[in-house]
């Protein structure tokens, strides 16, 4: 009974909902969604409806929260259109981007091999650049899978912190 109230009363206004969504976010595209999302809240919460009054009240909260989620998500997180993307913009795949990207390649083989321990470097090599799983690292190396991780975790931070000072540098 109380799903139907919520279900009944939320698709009454569901016009006005819009216009309150669309009145936030901006657009009728986006207001959709909001409406949509704010109907599948307001279904978990279809005990708290006492009446149509009550139903009337969570409808409009849920929009306004929704469409307030809406533009927080926008805002952290702005898409980026097809036509935005210039031609200036694109990964050069030509040799001196993969000639420069062989060389970072090597430097970092270089500086692991003299910051890292053995265990680290071994574990390291095998895993990352030999491309063993876990499982083949930890039964070559007589370890444990958890150790394997662990190890190959603080590897490749200890390098990322090298080789980011000695970006810092040049």
């Amino acid at each position: 009974m109380k799903q139907t109230i919520l279900s009944s009363t939320f698709i009454r206004f569901r016009d006005r909902l819009h216009r309150v969504a669309a009145g936030i976010v901006g657009n009728s595209d986006d207001a959709d969604d909001v409406i949509h999302d704010a109907f599948c809240r307001l279904w978990s919460k279809h005990s708290e409806v006492e009446d149509e009054v009550s139903a009337i009240k969570l409808s409009y909260t849920a929009v306004r929260n929704s469409a307030i989620d809406s533009l927080r998500r926008t805002k952290s997180h702005p898409a980026v259109t097809i036509d935005s993307v210039t031609e200036d913009s694109e990964i050069d795949d030509s040799e001196d981007y993969e000639s420069e990207r062989h060389e970072t390649y090597k430097a970092v083989i270089r500086l692991s091999q003299k910051v890292l321990n053995k265990n680290q470097y071994d574990i390291f090599r095998l895993h990352d650049i030999e491309g063993l799983p876990y499982q083949k690292v930890a039964e070559d190396l007589g370890m444990t899978q958890e150790y394997v991780r662990v190890t190959l975790s603080r590897a490749r931070k200890a390098i990322r912190e090298i080789y980011r000072k000695q970006q810092a540098f040049e």
